[in-house]
């Protein structure tokens, strides 16, 4: 049996010992590094390396739709549900585009929201209301 790479083991402990809202902004943190990294790959013309790093972070995106409740928030959560189907068209359009410009709106859209559970949980685990 082989060891986990260091790396590897230290992400299993963060994940399973993340709270729900870190556990949120690590996948924000996950997708804005796969939007960044399409970035580069645009720059480079890797084109078949941008579609993979692009439907990766699709996926992330549609995780973030599946952990949506409705049945707390149905408003909140429809929005979301929203917003997150037009980031995941704007990664495509942006994909079949070439536009680096679509891929900059995605992060400028769904920044605010990162930030914002960052400060929940922060003040969540600090015992103070958000």
């Amino acid at each position: 049996m082989s060891a986990m790479n260091p790396h590897a083991q230290y992400l299993k402990t963060r994940v399973l010992t993340a709270s729900p809202g870190e556990l949120v902004v690590m996948l924000y943190d996950a997708l804005f590094q796969r939007i960044r990294h399409a970035k580069l790959c645009f720059e480079d013309q890797t084109w078949p390396k941008a579609g993979e790093v692009l439907r990766n972070a699709q996926d992330i995106l549609t995780e973030l739709m599946a952990s949506l409740r409705p049945e707390h928030a149905p408003d909140l959560a429809k929005n979301l549900f929203e917003l997150y189907s037009f980031s995941k068209r704007k990664l495509v359009e942006a994909y079949g585009t070439k536009n680096v410009a679509l891929l900059d709106e995605v992060i400028r859209v769904l920044q605010p929201l990162r930030d914002a559970w960052a400060e929940a949980d922060r003040s969540l685990r600090e015992g103070r209301p958000s």
